[in-house]
């Protein structure tokens, strides 16, 4: 992970060549090898990568696999590495830093020191919100509301004219919206027949993620109330983050547990039979969390061995535990004129029953796409401090 204060090394480090590779002597206490293949397939050069698009063009099955360096020199803060075949490579300082875990990664997204966990006892008050006329004006406004969603987990947006239009161009200023089976762009209203989910109804609905039957689960999910006249119907957030933190730390037997075993999600109607599985807490390759997965409306049914079937449901009930304590939700009656936007990767959501007339509008956004915004927002407003300000999806 990110060393922020081995971050400050500047000054291009002092090497030795060996027979695996080039180590770079970043400090007294910290040394790092770089084979030689990687470094001749990393090369940074315009022969090596197209600047532009960063695909590389060096070809890699071409390369002998013994290559070595002969020559190895800084130029400044650029290594240029003279190679046995007869090539020249160059490589940056920065890069070097990077893949080392010395300086913020080109393509993370904010570090997991700016997130925001909140449970019960530090729940966001006020919670982010923004409005809708400062989005739709202005770029920077939208980095704030997308920074403030990886901080949180979710924003609320105001003064969102109550039409499908406009719910669609508030959607449009992060990506172009995903599609699924409920379309692009979906009304929700328990008075819809149009598919058979709880969802549309007027029953309470526990905390939840969507879509634990797509592969690619939608990453977030923007809810913009078009009418309401009764009663109830709360929006419930979750903090699902926050909940597999406090289990790392205080059960780490039962996180650990939810890390490894795959739970299977389906969607049934007629034309329609959706299946994924992955586990309640997808870890990324760092071992960090990346997702949290945990919908039991739509678990389908699986088995294991005796005794890890019981420490699955062991583990699963514990999750379910924080999930369902009221104390660890925010609630949010959401009214013509409020849309709520969340990570559907984070945080659960449900609905506290209602009577009366209830019409959201809404969509999914896919996660690569709403990270791929925040990190072309980044350049123009967070600059170098990319890293800094953000948090990790990776």
């Amino acid at each position: 992970m990110y060393n922020k204060e081995m971050a400050m090394h500047s000054v291009p480090p002092e090497f030795q060549l060996n027979n695996d590779g080039l180590t770079l002597l970043w400090s007294s206490q910290q040394a790092v090898t770089y084979p030689w293949f990687w470094l001749r397939d990393h090369g940074e050069d315009q022969d090596s990568l197209d600047a532009a698009t960063l695909q590389r063009k060096v070809d890699t099955f071409a390369v002998p696999h013994d290559i070595k360096a002969n020559a190895v020199q800084w130029h400044g803060e650029i290594l240029q590495l003279q190679w046995s075949d007869g090539s020249t490579s160059h490589i940056s300082l920065q890069r070097l830093k990077q893949i080392a875990g010395l300086a913020p990664e080109s393509e993370a997204l904010p570090d997991a020191d700016r997130r925001y966990y909140w449970l019960a006892d530090n729940l966001p008050d006020p919670y982010p919100s923004f409005a809708y006329t400062e989005l739709i004006a202005s770029e920077m406004a939208v980095w704030q509301w997308l920074s403030a969603i990886v901080r949180y987990g979710f924003a609320v947006v105001t003064d969102v004219p109550s039409s499908e239009a406009a719910t669609q161009t508030l959607a449009e200023r992060i990506a172009p919206a995903q599609q699924t089976i409920f379309g692009i762009y979906w009304p929700l209203s328990a008075e819809l027949k149009d598919h058979g989910d709880t969802a549309y109804s007027t029953q309470f609905l526990a905390p939840h993620t969507d879509g634990t039957y797509y592969h690619d689960a939608a990453g977030l999910q923007m809810f913009n109330c078009l009418e309401f006249d009764g009663k109830g119907g709360e929006s419930v957030v979750v903090d699902g983050f926050a909940i597999a933190e406090h289990m790392r730390l205080k059960t780490p037997d039962l996180y650990q547990i939810l890390t490894e075993i795959s739970v299977p999600g389906h969607y049934l109607e007629p034309g329609v039979h959706l299946y994924a599985e992955r586990p309640v807490f997808r870890l990324d390759r760092h071992g960090q969390l990346a997702q949290i997965s945990f919908n039991n409306y739509d678990r389908a049914p699986f088995l294991l061995a005796a005794e890890r079937m019981q420490a699955f449901y062991k583990a699963y009930a514990e999750f379910n535990r924080h999930a369902i304590n009221q104390a660890n939700w925010l609630k949010i009656p959401l009214r013509p004129g409020m849309a709520l936007i969340f990570d559907n990767w984070r945080c659960l959501h449900g609905r506290m029953g209602y009577v009366g007339k209830r019409f959201f509008y809404g969509c999914y956004h896919g996660h690569a796409d709403f990270e791929s915004r925040l990190r072309v927002l980044a350049q123009t407003h967070a600059g170098a401090a990319l890293g800094a300000v953000m948090s990790g999806y990776r």
